[in-house]
Protein backbone atom coordinates (compact mmCIF):
# COMPACT_ATOMS: atom_id res chain seq x y z
CA UNK A 1 0.00 0.00 0.00
CA UNK A 2 2.82 2.40 0.83
CA UNK A 3 4.42 1.94 -2.58
CA UNK A 4 1.15 2.76 -4.34
CA UNK A 5 0.69 5.81 -2.11
CA UNK A 6 4.14 6.98 -3.16
CA UNK A 7 3.46 6.26 -6.82
CA UNK A 8 0.20 8.22 -6.73
CA UNK A 9 1.65 10.98 -4.51
CA UNK A 10 -1.43 10.80 -2.31
CA UNK A 11 -0.30 13.74 -0.19
CA UNK A 12 -0.76 16.03 -3.22
CA UNK A 13 -4.38 14.96 -3.80
CA UNK A 14 -5.79 17.62 -1.52
CA UNK A 15 -5.01 20.31 -4.09
CA UNK A 16 -7.10 18.66 -6.84
CA UNK A 17 -10.73 19.18 -5.66
CA UNK A 18 -10.19 22.91 -5.32
CA UNK A 19 -10.05 23.34 -9.08
CA UNK A 20 -13.51 21.84 -9.65
CA UNK A 21 -14.93 23.74 -6.69
CA UNK A 22 -13.44 27.00 -7.95
CA UNK A 23 -14.88 26.32 -11.41
CA UNK A 24 -18.35 25.76 -9.96
CA UNK A 25 -18.07 28.95 -7.91
CA UNK A 26 -16.87 30.91 -10.95
CA UNK A 27 -20.08 30.10 -12.82
CA UNK A 28 -22.24 30.77 -9.78
CA UNK A 29 -23.08 27.19 -8.86
CA UNK A 30 -22.93 25.64 -5.46
CA UNK A 31 -21.40 22.22 -4.97
CA UNK A 32 -23.75 19.57 -6.31
CA UNK A 33 -23.77 16.29 -8.19
CA UNK A 34 -21.96 17.75 -11.20
CA UNK A 35 -19.26 19.23 -9.03
CA UNK A 36 -18.81 15.92 -7.21
CA UNK A 37 -18.47 14.12 -10.55
CA UNK A 38 -15.93 16.70 -11.73
CA UNK A 39 -13.93 16.25 -8.52
CA UNK A 40 -13.99 12.46 -8.95
CA UNK A 41 -12.93 12.69 -12.59
CA UNK A 42 -10.16 15.15 -11.72
CA UNK A 43 -8.83 12.88 -8.98
CA UNK A 44 -8.79 9.87 -11.32
CA UNK A 45 -7.06 11.76 -14.13
CA UNK A 46 -4.54 13.32 -11.74
CA UNK A 47 -3.61 9.92 -10.30
CA UNK A 48 -3.42 8.42 -13.80
CA UNK A 49 -0.93 11.13 -14.69
CA UNK A 50 1.18 10.38 -11.63
CA UNK A 51 1.38 6.67 -12.47
CA UNK A 52 2.01 7.32 -16.17
CA UNK A 53 4.74 9.85 -15.36
CA UNK A 54 6.59 7.35 -13.19
CA UNK A 55 6.11 4.63 -15.82
CA UNK A 56 7.56 6.90 -18.54
CA UNK A 57 10.47 7.98 -16.31
CA UNK A 58 11.27 4.50 -14.97
CA UNK A 59 14.68 4.24 -16.69
CA UNK A 60 15.77 7.70 -15.55
CA UNK A 61 14.43 7.02 -12.06
CA UNK A 62 16.42 3.78 -11.92
CA UNK A 63 19.56 5.93 -12.06
CA UNK A 64 18.51 9.13 -10.28
CA UNK A 65 15.77 7.97 -7.88
CA UNK A 66 16.13 4.23 -7.33
CA UNK A 67 13.98 4.45 -4.18
CA UNK A 68 10.85 5.28 -6.23
CA UNK A 69 8.22 2.50 -6.39
CA UNK A 70 8.89 1.27 -9.94
CA UNK A 71 12.70 1.19 -10.01
CA UNK A 72 12.81 -0.31 -6.53
CA UNK A 73 10.57 -3.15 -7.73
CA UNK A 74 7.76 -2.43 -5.26
CA UNK A 75 5.38 -1.68 -8.16
CA UNK A 76 5.88 -3.35 -11.53
CA UNK A 77 5.91 -1.20 -14.67
CA UNK A 78 2.98 -3.23 -16.05
CA UNK A 79 0.94 -2.64 -12.89
CA UNK A 80 1.64 1.10 -12.98
CA UNK A 81 0.68 1.30 -16.66
CA UNK A 82 -2.46 -0.74 -16.03
CA UNK A 83 -3.44 1.50 -13.13
CA UNK A 84 -2.88 4.59 -15.30
CA UNK A 85 -5.12 3.13 -17.99
CA UNK A 86 -7.87 2.14 -15.56
CA UNK A 87 -7.80 5.53 -13.85
CA UNK A 88 -7.91 7.34 -17.20
CA UNK A 89 -10.92 5.29 -18.22
CA UNK A 90 -12.62 5.97 -14.89
CA UNK A 91 -11.93 9.69 -15.14
CA UNK A 92 -13.33 9.89 -18.65
CA UNK A 93 -16.38 7.82 -17.72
Amino acid sequence: MRAWSELFRVSALFSVPGDALAGAAAVGRGPGRGTALAVGASLCLYEAGMALNDWADREEDAVDRPHRPIPSGRVSPAAALGAAGALTAAGLA
